[in-house]
């Protein structure tokens, strides 16, 4: 227990600095955090599971030997659960506690156990439909193509809200590969975000489908190479929508990647 402690007084040392100041003749104290710093590999783009029967269900960051981790787990109810440290890559065998459920620790093959630890708050928005990160909306909103057509993706808008005054800075669409032709390119995008994780330096890492991907918080843009990932307006889907309506087509993910030029 001892050791719990002094390990907790080294994480608050190296993260937290007093700042005493006086005013009207009254001292105050404060905690000044500085904003964490992860590596700049330049990927924003990892892939856990296979978006199927798993996906990446749960995140937390862990303090370990002097830096932070950030952690996605996938936990299937049956099968092995697979822990993955985004910014290195690595991808783990680990033991969950709650199989198929949530899961904010594990298990790994020697049997140290890792947990979210940091005295950091990085907000976590669950599996659960919508939540915010911040000043983010997570699948606020939803676009529809016309119900005539037999294969149509529906789309999830997310949107970004002034914090001063609650008005909407943006609307915007995730969208990620979410199926592959017998020649490797994408034939079919999904926008259905299902977890994410505020990683306190203005970006955040957004899961859908297998993939995790970390994206700035201003504007969903990702920090880095995502080749599977693209954002796009609200008002740009909606025009693609609007043209296929009584066109005619019967597969709309199709002519969604030939108007927005997803090849």
């Amino acid at each position: 227990m001892k050791a719990k402690y002094l390990a907790m007084a080294a994480i608050l040392a190296a993260a937290l600095a007093i700042d005493v100041s006086a005013q009207d003749g009254v001292t105050t104290t404060k905690l000044l955090v500085d904003p964490p710093r992860w590596p700049s590999n330049g990927i924003a783009e990892r892939e856990l599971g296979d978006g199927q029967e798993t996906w990446p269900e749960n995140m937390f960051v862990e303090y370990s030997k002097g830096r932070l981790i950030a952690w996605v787990i996938v936990s299937p109810n049956r099968g092995q659960a697979k822990a993955l440290d985004f910014f290195s890559g690595e991808v783990q065998d680990v033991e969950v506690k709650n199989p198929g459920g949530y899961n904010d620790s594990f298990v790994d093959a020697k049997g140290a156990t890792h947990a979210s630890n940091s005295v950091f708050d990085f907000r976590y928005k669950d599996p659960r439909p919508g939540g915010a990160i911040g000043d983010v909306q997570i699948n606020e909103d939803s676009l529809q193509f016309d119900e005539r057509i037999m294969y149509a993706p529906i789309l999830d808008v997310s949107q970004r809200i002034s914090p001063d005054d609650d008005m909407v800075i943006w609307r915007k669409v995730p969208l990620y590969c979410d199926s592959f032709s017998s020649g490797g390119s994408c034939k079919g995008w999904a926008s259905l975000i299902g977890t994410a994780m505020d990683l306190r330096d203005g970006t955040m890492l957004i899961a859908g489908g297998k993939y995790i991907f970390r994206v700035r918080q201003d504007d969903l843009a990702p920090v880095g190479g995502a080749p599977h990932f693209h954002v796009v307006d609200e008002a740009d889907i909606q025009r693609v929508i609007d043209k296929a309506e009584g066109s005619g087509i019967k597969d709309a993910h199709e002519f969604l990647i030939e108007q927005l030029h997803l090849r």
